[in-house]
């Protein structure tokens, strides 16, 4: 009960996911954040044997989530329970606002839960306890000879005989008192679990008699242990104390990052077996976690990148198809030939390239392509030189990176009386921090200003008002693909004309006695 309570108010006071569901949003994220917020419900119901359900309601979206536990009966009764469940929340929660910061019983159908609603909003929370299946589970593996019974904090009969009400707010310490009930004597020993009574009537003859009983086995038993007391230090040090060691050893391990670790010593002890069972368990449920984060974080990486790639596609086609346009005004066919023959390599280039990088050598060809594209019917072609470090040919980047760079050239970097030329220069450096490949796009143009200079090296760019689409795509994916050791730098050439000039990190693998250069994405 306490551990399922603290998830979910620590769901109501931390959970973002909750948050944005109790406010109005698309039915589409709405259930996205209600599938988030039940799947930690799974792993709760696995160390909590007795929860026979979590569940989740939105009212304003009219949206219903659920994880079970085990369910009494076959397949079909399962399902029948699940619905019932179901409707009966559904029905409780839609009377109104409901408000109960304490477990409270409810009856769905025949079988009578131990329920806990925890509301934020408009969305509800709530954990069901199968108190009839605690009972029957009870007294059978107990193997009760007297009287067991479940009472609310009212005084409430909720399960058992009603063997009079179990009152413990005059009682001592103990916790026990003595009643008769059907003509036999009882001893009533009570015990509380949060606003749940539990009472039990164990049948005895003479209470003197039996109390009697009692202390003269406890002073037989203190003598017992003094005279013992050498044999018992080893007892305890076999299974208490070596225990211990063992599982104070064992974590000190997984603190210091050894998630594998786990105890060696095997207990005879069944309370040390549990507690030892339970702990590997929660290292193994904190291991996958840990997975399942990664996991996650890769794959909104990989959706990133994805979508950044995507923005940029049309853009480039955009360009070559209004080339096609202005050429066919003017009625120049082989032009036009020449044009679509380049434009359907770099179309297969680009929409066939399913992958998140190609090598560098292949995204360069396609900017000696691109120039070569943008120059028909030019007056004045532009021109691009390439110059390659065969050491770092194979350097993955994503797709239409380079390209875009050679775009900003061609859009920006043209003059009235002069051809376009765009330099572009891959090399690799070897400093004292490691190895970096060193990228340079520049041109000819009228550069940037010293405004454009101070800003963009101030802060890799980012798109603002429809400014800076390109360069902010390109940093981005080159980020999510070398992470945040990827620096540029936005400066002038010394003749003039905008200069990018881009450092990635690499990292050197030995393979038998060949040395090969390989990127380090981060």
């Amino acid at each position: 009960m306490e551990a399922v309570e603290n998830h979910l108010v620590d769901l109501a006071l931390r959970s973002e996911e909750l948050r944005r569901l109790g406010e109005e949003e698309g039915h589409t994220q709405a259930y996205l954040d209600a599938y988030e917020i039940t799947q930690g419900f799974s792993s709760l119901i696995e160390s909590n044997e007795a929860v026979s359900g979590l569940l989740l309601y939105s009212t304003d979206n009219d949206m219903y989530m659920a994880s079970y536990g085990a369910l009494p009966g076959d397949v079909l009764q399962q399902g029948a329970t699940r619905l019932a469940m179901r409707d009966a929340f559904v029905v409780l929660v839609s009377t109104g606002p409901l408000d109960a910061y304490e477990w409270f019983a409810y009856r769905i159908e025949d079988t009578l839960y131990w329920l806990r609603v925890v509301r934020y909003r408009g969305v509800y929370m709530a954990a069901a306890i199968d108190l009839e299946m605690l009972y029957e589970t009870a007294v059978s593996q107990y193997e009760f000879d007297g009287v067991l019974s479940f009472w609310d904090n009212e005084g409430v009969l909720l399960l058992g005989e009603n063997a009079g009400n179990p009152d413990c707010s005059s009682w001592g310490v103990e916790q026990y008192d003595e009643v008769t009930w059907k003509g036999q004597h009882y001893l009533r020993v009570s015990a509380q679990a949060g606003k749940l009574q539990l009472s039990y009537l164990l049948p005895f003859g003479n209470t003197q008699g039996a109390m009697g009983s009692l202390e003269i086995v406890l002073v037989f038993c203190t003598v017992l242990a003094l005279i013992s007391s050498p044999l018992i230090a080893i007892y305890l040090r076999r299974t208490v104390f070596r225990p211990l060691d063992s599982l104070v050893e064992t974590m000190e391990k997984i603190a210091q990052g050894e998630l594998e670790a786990r105890p060696s010593t095997i207990y005879k002890n069944k309370e040390f077996k549990q507690v030892n069972d339970t702990f590997n368990n929660m290292i193994s449920q904190i291991t996958r976690l840990k997975i399942d984060t990664y996991e996650q974080q890769l794959a909104v990486e990989r959706s990133e990148m994805t979508a950044l790639k995507m923005q940029i596609r049309p853009h480039f086609i955009q360009n070559c198809l209004k080339n096609v346009y202005a050429l066919a005004q003017t009625g120049r066919i082989e032009e036009i030939q020449a044009l679509i023959l380049m434009l359907s390599r770099h179309l297969r280039y680009v929409l066939s390239c399913s992958q998140d990088t190609v090598p560098l050598s292949k995204e360069l060809e396609l900017c000696q392509n691109y120039l070569e594209l943008s120059s028909v019917g030019q007056v004045r072609p532009a021109q691009c030189n390439v110059e390659l470090d065969p050491r770092i040919k194979d350097l993955p980047v994503p797709p239409v990176s380079l390209l875009t760079l050679v775009e900003n050239c061609a859009k920006h970097g043209v003059r009235g009386d002069t051809s376009l030329v765009v330099t572009i220069t891959a090399r690799q450096l070897e400093m004292e921090q490691g190895t970096l490949a060193d990228i340079t796009v520049g041109d000819n143009g009228p550069g940037f200003s010293a405004a454009q200079i101070e800003q963009l090296n101030r802060h890799l760019p980012k798109e603002e008002n429809e400014e800076h689409v390109g360069l902010a795509n390109v940093m981005r994916r080159l980020q999510l693909l070398y992470g945040k050791e990827m620096a540029a730098a936005f400066t002038n050439g010394r003749d003039g004309g905008a200069r990018i000039e881009i450092f990635l990190p690499l990292q050197k693998e030995t393979t038998g006695e060949e040395m090969h250069e390989t990127a380090d994405r981060g």
